[in-house]
């Protein structure tokens, strides 16, 4: 295994499509049982930075996946309330499951392995102005003595459906696919500077979906882009779904054939709270063609 190699895994954001990306990976280790141990860097957005944080704190991937049953995703989508007037839910139930699975004071810095975690702050602390934040537990960058829990909650703040945490909404606002992200954060950290030729990126998704707009955009107003449910919420879903697109674009073009992304298609809308259709996801994840992935792998990750 070469030691020049740097291996980074990338988990987008998608709420509980979460577990289409979590049982592709099960499949993958499967066939690749070294793969979690040898990858130096798991980056993850929203949902995803479950993943990343759960298999950097050194969880297994059938203990990841129990983050994703049916009766607890049930349990963090409960409540329902109605979201013109605020969250569609609270962020009580999350954060009790995520306290289930991660120790309360555990702290990024104390993870067996690097990070990288998108969010949003739109109060900065600092100046009060709104910025984006990357929370990883690189030396130098200033946010290694965050609690786990938080960064998780920071970067899973999804708008409209649940409330902004500590002055942060969801990561998928500016990096729904942390690939180009996990590129400069590698590149340009003290602790990681490595060079574009030696990164490896395996970019794992939540299903993607052709979504068609409904309607003539033309007369559309802030109610309609904004509520719409065909497909729901149509302004976040393009705001979601438009950057992972470009993040993989711009990932393939500075790595080329270093960079592999599997995103399998699904054949319906599945919204990001919509927890009844986890099965129909388990079932894409299993039935979906992986053998490129694996022959990738073998020829370019170790």
């Amino acid at each position: 295994m070469s030691k020049k190699k740097y291996r980074i895994m990338a988990f987008d954001g998608g709420g509980i499509r979460g577990v289409l990306s979590a049982t592709i990976l099960q499949r993958l280790e499967k066939e690749n049982p070294k793969l979690i141990k040898s990858t130096d860097l798991f980056a993850g957005t929203s949902t995803g930075c479950f993943i990343a944080l759960g298999l950097a704190y050194g969880l297994s991937v059938k203990e990841i996946l129990n983050i994703y049953s049916m009766v607890n995703c049930k349990y963090i989508f409960s409540p329902k309330y109605n979201e013109l007037f605020r969250p569609k839910y609270n962020n009580k139930h999350l954060k009790e499951v995520l306290m289930s699975v991660f120790p309360k004071n555990l702290k990024l810095k104390d993870l067996k392995k690097k990070v990288l975690i998108p969010s949003f702050e739109v109060i900065s602390k600092d100046n009060g102005s709104w910025k984006p934040m990357f929370y990883t537990n690189f030396e130098g960058m200033g946010t290694d003595t965050e609690y786990v829990i938080d960064a998780a909650l920071y970067s899973s703040a999804a708008p409209v459906y649940f409330p902004s945490y500590k002055r942060h909404i969801d990561g998928g606002i500016i990096a729904n696919n942390p690939s180009l992200a996990s590129i400069c954060v590698s590149k340009n950290v003290n602790g990681a500077n490595k060079k574009l030729e030696d990164m490896r990126i395996l970019s794992i998704g939540t299903g993607f979906n052709h979504k068609d707009v409904k309607g003539d955009t033309r007369k559309w107003g802030a109610i309609e882009w904004g509520l719409n449910q065909n497909p729901p919420y149509p302004l976040l879903s393009i705001l979601f779904d438009g950057n992972m697109d470009a993040d993989s674009y711009y990932s393939r073009e500075l790595l080329r054939d270093n960079f592999l992304r599997v995103n399998p298609q699904i054949s319906k809308v599945v919204d990001l709270d919509d927890y009844k259709e986890i099965p129909y996801l388990i079932n894409v994840a299993n039935s979906c063609d992986i053998k490129f992935v694996n022959d990738w792998i073998n020829n370019k990750w170790f």
